[in-house]
């Protein structure tokens, strides 16, 4: 099985080469390319610069990928949190699940559905600009086109949330900690790209420290009873300042059609 799906892997790759020249060729222009803005470099970081550590301004990039999911400090799950995460098939290996041709998964961003919150914070290529306006920050993710909003002016969470992609969020300063709680979530989104779980009544938390120019240091925090028999705390997680700007990477349905015919159900040997 492990041969066959390294042969899968080869053939998607080839295929993705041919799949980037017929975009080339204008079907879609700059596909996956850069934002076309004027070059950017951040100078050479200086132990002595100065920061605002309350001013997150800028673009901003989670440097792992496994951001939650380091799986030796996964909780134990209930019985409905397991039932769920081995119901949800992927193409990612992991030590708890083993994986598919990504055409015989279903994850649900590959028919365009949002990855939502958590999930964007933990897509390495998930870079986020942080806009402080009136009342809250936002955060722009290049992922999806997402927009997240952090309220800033004292509001409480909701006590009957509408489940949504990205939860409710209101953040407050402690000290130079920026904190953030975030609850009404819809739990048909997956928690990572390795299928888990959480359910509509998470209660997630993020802790973000500026501890120099150009890195912002994160924790994050799942409290999900009905999904783990304890709460789930991240290890330190880093998000590193980058030059530029973002570019567009909506998830339009007729282009991940066309990925899913061109590379994804050939690699599993599903030809139509």
């Amino acid at each position: 099985m492990r041969r066959a799906f390294n042969k899968s892997v080869l053939l998607a790759g080839l295929l993705l080469v041919f799949v980037s020249l017929t975009f080339a060729q204008g079907k879609v222009t700059n596909w996956g390319g850069q934002a076309e803005g004027p070059d950017a470099k951040l100078p050479a970081l200086n132990p002595n610069d100065k920061f605002d550590p309350h001013d997150f301004s800028g673009v901003w990039r989670p440097q792992r990928d496994r951001m939650m999911t380091d799986w030796e400090y996964v909780p134990k799950r209930t019985e409905a949190g397991e039932k769920l995460f081995q119901s949800r098939v992927t193409g990612r290996p992991g030590p708890q699940k083993e994986a598919v041709e990504p055409a015989k998964g279903n994850d649900p961003i590959m028919t365009c559905n949002p990855k939502g919150i958590p999930r964007l914070l933990f897509y390495t290529g998930g870079q986020a600009e942080f806009h402080h306006v009136a009342g809250r920050i936002l955060m722009e993710f290049q992922s999806q086109g997402s927009t997240r909003h952090l309220w800033m002016d004292g509001r409480e969470l909701p006590k009957q949330p509408d489940g949504r992609w990205m939860g409710y969020s209101v953040a407050r300063w402690d000290g130079d900690t920026l904190v953030v709680d975030t609850t009404g979530f819809d739990d048909r989104a997956w928690l990572d790209q390795w299928g888990n779980v959480y359910s509509a009544n998470m209660k997630f938390q993020e802790r973000y420290r500026r501890s120099d120019r150009d890195t912002i240091e994160a924790v994050y925090r799942i409290e999900d009873p009905a999904m783990y028999v304890k709460p789930w705390v991240s290890t330190t997680k880093q998000w590193r300042r980058q030059a530029g700007e973002l570019r567009e990477e909506l998830c339009a349905p007729m282009d991940e059609i066309f990925f899913n015919e061109s590379v994804r159900d050939p690699a599993a040997g599903i030809f139509k």
